[in-house]
């Protein structure tokens, strides 16, 4: 039977872990470290540590070749974030005499994380997205000032920027963003404007439960055969943060523009297409195609739509259903529950939103409005990853206490 490869194996990972794992599928863990909450779960078979691809891709793809070697049938390959991600399609040729990959080829990857490129296709598709203002350097910023409205954010064309003088690479975590509301503000960032590519950008108004994922498998002929709908409920940081809780939840409108967008690009694979919704104009923009599972990807399997599974039926030459949706009658919730029941005790005091709790009651009393529960952490059928991540919040939490002392 064909194995499975997961690499980066944070609650992403864990969750396409569980997804395959739970189907009777080998899954074999790949991580830069070897502490990370997919190599406990009892669905990992064999674990091991690789070379960051960040900072050496093609020894990362040499390395996995070799574990590709030993094998007797081609396992599939499901990166879970960018930089792995870019790393299958860059080497894709490569690496399809050993493996089974969905992946797109590069130069359409290269498309989604280039932020400009992506906006300025998807302008011209006549797609709705937040305007973007071209910019090479600070004394161009200022030429247009008169054309800038605020607020306006500023974040880098992509995660991984090259300092143009330096040449140095520098690592930008995937929501690092700046809010601008008044052009005098730029002065404080006039270095990063200089030296790295950023997007000067329309903010579009709303916290994160404005924000709403559609989750598409789609085959080699970019035709969608799968889709989930949900939106995230609560983040942290509040407006932008990673997702601690997020629910099934269908959108038929964006369900429909996603797989009109899936088609245009040749897109295959796994992908996430994330929209906000803008509370000033009451329209749905497109923010981002994430080229992989996302970060709550574990609540598929709970609404009869498990990505993982029908991306690895396909590839292994399984039937898989022409096309099939999410069950839109049952509700279900995913959280990684320590942190989302903490960050509604301790930072949703002065907010006025249904979806952010204050306080651990609250918390568990909204668990009863939905069918099902997904715990990334704490599954009680899998616990042990859940017990490792609570060891390491309780060492950050005390590393954290030392630096405050430090300081002092």
């Amino acid at each position: 039977m064909n194995k499975a490869i997961v690499f980066n194996i944070f609650f992403n990972g864990l969750g396409v872990i569980r997804a395959l794992g739970k189907n009777n599928i080998e899954v074999i863990a790949l991580d830069k470290t070897n502490q990370n909450v997919g190599k406990y779960s009892k669905y990992t078979t064999n674990f091991y540590k690789v070379t960051d691809p960040n900072l050496n891709d093609e020894k990362f793809i040499n390395e996995l070749i070799k574990i590709g070697e030993g094998l007797s049938e081609k396992p599939v390959l499901f990166p879970t974030n960018d930089v792995w991600s870019i790393a299958i399609s860059k080497y894709k040729k490569k690496l399809e005499k050993y493996f089974l990959t969905y992946n797109p080829d590069y130069f359409i990857i290269e498309k989604l994380i280039n932020k400009k490129k992506f906006y300025s296709i998807m302008t011209k598709e006549n797609i709705l997205v937040p305007q973007t203002y071209e910019i090479e350097n600070y004394e161009h910023l200022k030429k247009i000032k008169n054309e800038l409205k605020f607020p306006i954010i500023m974040k880098p064309n992509s995660r991984m920027e090259v300092n143009r003088r330096s040449k140095e690479t520098k690592i930008y975590n995937s929501n690092r963003m700046i809010e601008i509301n008044k052009f005098e503000d730029f002065k404080e960032y006039k270095e990063l404007i200089e030296n790295y590519d950023f997007l000067i950008q329309q903010k579009i108004e709303g916290l994160s439960n404005n924000m709403y994922t559609i989750g598409v498998y789609a085959d080699k002929n970019s035709d969608v055969r799968a889709v989930f709908s949900g939106r995230k409920v609560r983040g942290f940081p509040v407006d932008i943060g990673d997702c601690f809780a997020g629910e099934s939840f269908w959108v038929e409108e964006l369900v429909e523009k996603s797989k009109e967008i899936i088609k245009k690009i040749s897109y295959t694979g796994i992908a996430e297409v994330e929209f906000k919704y803008n509370d000033l104009d009451k329209k749905y923009y497109l923010i981002e195609i994430n080229p992989r599972t996302w970060s709550w990807v574990g609540i598929t399997p709970e609404t009869g739509v498990n990505l993982p599974l029908i991306a690895y039926k396909d590839l292994i030459g399984e039937k898989i259903p022409d096309y099939i949706e999410m069950d839109k009658r049952k509700k279900v919730l995913w959280t990684r529950s320590i942190e989302d029941k903490l960050n509604c005790k301790k930072n949703h005091n002065n907010l006025d939103n249904k979806d952010f709790l204050k306080g651990e009651r609250e918390w568990k009393n909204s668990l009863n409005e939905y069918d099902k529960i997904v715990y990334a952490d704490l599954d009680p059928d899998d616990i042990k990853p859940g017990n490792f991540w609570k060891r390491e919040l309780k060492k950050s939490k005390v590393k954290n206490i030392i630096k405050k002392i430090i300081r002092r």
